[in-house]
């Protein structure tokens, strides 16, 4: 016959789990990333909307949580939704995880004295004031 359609040459994904996490996606020869929420996610792959722009079998770079530049494929678009399959299996904690950043060191205290130098404070202890 014909074919076989992209998503049948796949083995079956794996439970998924719903969450609500944003990503970036980009196209893998490059572009301005646009933003998306993953609704479901696995080790193997995720469901994101927002996906107007995918077309099915494309390759994509995915960076949500702690994770950047994760290859993927397309498998599927309806309805503003997409089906991605990983290139290869993530963490799905590192995907929730929020990247830490380290706050920055404290600038040394510098205390210059300069003296009172405002209003009528600075001449208190002068022995010509009246």
């Amino acid at each position: 016959m014909g074919e076989p359609a992209i998503h049948e040459s796949f083995p079956p994904r794996k439970p998924r789990q719903q969450v609500l996490l944003g990503a970036e996606i980009c196209g893998f020869g490059g572009g301005a990333p646009t933003k998306h929420r993953i609704k479901d996610l696995s080790a193997s792959g995720a469901r994101i909307d927002r996906a107007g722009a995918l077309k099915p079998g494309a390759t994509v770079l995915v960076s949500v949580g702690v994770l950047k530049a994760v290859g993927a494929t397309v498998i599927w678009v309806k309805d503003d939704l997409a089906g991605l399959r990983f290139a290869e299996a993530i963490d799905p904690d590192a995907a929730r995880s929020k990247a830490i950043i380290a706050p920055p060191a404290p600038r040394p205290a510098t205390v210059v004295d300069r003296g009172v130098t405002a209003g009528w404070i600075k001449d208190l202890n002068s022995p010509y004031r009246r």
